[in-house]
């Protein structure tokens, strides 16, 4: 697998929040691959005063990498180990949410350590919420109103914001941070489309940034080069270019898995694994 995304923002000497990330997810049986240790170090530098270094940071790779491990893990050392008071997490479908929602309560209801912290578990439609003892809250909002009625969110975790196709959602959410002590967004999203505003645009944000401009965008991309083709000259897979879009092949995702779709229409492959 490959650990380094081939798009990053650049790296830095800051002290990192991230080792603590680790260090809790094997407390409570998460397991890390390499690159998941890489965004968890690089997306969480601290700054002298105690900022975040990177106020908004996104995630990009295909499907089913991880992304959702470690946006789960990020919310729960939020709550357990951070105590950030209020968290959100919204996504263009609120089935997606809820099932983000769905494993960070089962991974709680397994693990006695984090149940007995628990208040109370709302399940109402649109704003699941999960509520610790001494005021600390993740709650699931739909995309449409997603931070509506909500103040001072100290995290917020937007996924497939590829689907995202207006700014109403990101604003509704971005916003609603303003009074928040040290606010940081999280994007998690597998590679745009020519809809796909709001990633779009915070791509040419963190592009600008490598390249110099003063932005604090963190980005983490795991992708092919837009020309990589899918076969080489010989007839063989160009398994190099899967690699860069795919961190987890030859852990959880198996070549095979790959092989089995390379014929479909090139587009298709090339959105959803490279």
């Amino acid at each position: 697998c490959v650990q380094t995304p081939r798009i990053h923002s650049k790296l830095n000497d800051l002290p990192s929040k991230g080792h603590e990330m680790i260090e809790f997810a094997s407390q409570i049986g998460l397991e890390l691959m390499e690159w998941q240790k890489f965004v968890c170090i690089h997306g969480h530098k601290v700054k002298p005063d105690g900022r975040w270094h990177t106020p908004e940071a996104g995630l990009i790779c295909s499907r089913q990498q991880g992304k959702s491990t470690i946006m789960m893990l990020r919310i729960l050392t939020g709550m357990y180990v951070w105590g950030e008071g209020l968290q959100l997490a919204s996504a263009h479908r609120l089935t997606t949410s809820l099932e983000t929602f769905r494993q960070i309560v089962a991974h709680i209801e397994n693990n006695d350590s984090l149940a007995k912290e628990v208040k109370k578990i709302r399940w109402q439609h649109g704003a699941e919420e999960i509520e610790l003892k001494g005021n600390r809250r993740f709650v699931v909002k739909a995309a449409n109103n997603a931070a509506r009625g909500l103040s001072k969110p100290e995290s917020i975790h937007l996924d497939e914001l590829r689907e995202y196709k207006d700014e109403d959602a990101w604003s509704s959410m971005r916003y609603s941070m303003m009074a928040a002590k040290n606010p940081q967004v999280w994007i998690y999203s597998s590679a745009g489309a020519q809809h796909s505003i709001i990633l779009n645009k915070l791509r040419e944000r963190a592009l600008a940034a490598i390249a110099g401009s003063d932005d604090p965008i963190g980005w983490f991309e795991w992708s092919a080069e837009s020309d990589a083709p899918i076969t080489l000259p010989s007839g063989e897979i160009n398994w190099p270019a899967f690699a860069q879009a795919n961190p987890s092949l030859g852990v959880t995702i198996h070549p095979d898995n790959i092989r089995a779709v390379i014929n479909d229409p090139v587009d298709i492959v090339r959105t959803e694994v490279l």
